[in-house]
This record gives structure tokens, sequence and C-alpha cells, in this order.
């Protein structure tokens, strides 16, 4: 009998898209504006077309990269402990174990930047929130 190391693989829709229907695009401070939004034919899920619009896992690897710059640069001023490399390689394990760094389609970079704070917080709880979020801009 053969296991199926995959079957996670199975369950993951490769977004077929459609013309959309009219709906409102998602600002985080502007009045709601109409437009096409694509969908995934197979799914059904809508894609995100506003500017709160996903990025791609790298985007949050390079911001993490600017953050160990900053640790490294602190650390040599006598400050805080600069960010290992087993600290950085679980995190970047535990952000390309989430599905909200694989899907794009209809994810919100939103979304996205509270799990990216929550997973560094994890490994280093030091860090401030808007220590982090300085680095995603």
């Amino acid at each position: 009998m053969e296991s199926n190391d995959n079957s996670e693989d199975e369950d993951v829709c490769e977004h077929h898209s459609v013309d959309g229907d009219w709906l409102p695009i998602l600002k985080r401070r502007e009045k709601d504006v109409l437009a096409p939004h694509p969908y995934c034919c197979t799914c059904g899920l809508v894609r995100n077309i506003g500017p709160d619009r996903a990025r791609k896992l790298g985007y949050y690897i390079e911001a993490l990269s600017e953050i160990e710059r900053l640790l490294k640069h602190e650390h040599a001023k006598g400050g805080r402990c600069k960010l290992t490399e087993t600290q950085k390689r679980l995190i970047v394990k535990s952000l390309e174990k989430e599905e909200i760094f694989k899907d794009l389609y209809g994810t919100m970079a939103s979304a996205q930047e509270d799990r990216f704070v929550e997973i560094i917080q994890e490994y280093r709880p030091d860090l401030k929130r808007c220590e982090i979020e300085y680095h995603l801009e």
C-alpha cells in the first residue's frame, strides 16, 4: 500500500479566473468603489484586486532580513541581541507552512501582515509590533 505524501496538495485550487461580478474594492480609508472582480470558476473564490492585495512570501522574507540587519546593527552598539540563524530559519519555516502566504488569490495583505507579526513575536517576543510593521512599508 503506497502512502500519498501530497494529500495536502490535492485540496489546493489552481484558480481558473473568469470575468467577475461588480463588487466593492476593499480599501482601508476611502469609500467603497465598485469594480469587476474576477473569480475562480472552480472554487468560487473572489480575487482581491484592491490596494490591500496580498504579496508573495519573498516580500516577507526580505522584511525579515531588514529586521535582522537592524538587530545586528543594534547588537554591535551593545543593544539587543541579534537575530540568530536558527531563529531566522524557524521563522521562515513557519511562514512557508502558512496557507495565507501560499494562495494569494483571495488573501488580503493586512491578514498576511498580522500573521507575519505573530510569527516573529513567537520567536522574538522582545520586538514590538510597530518595529516589525515598520519594515513592511
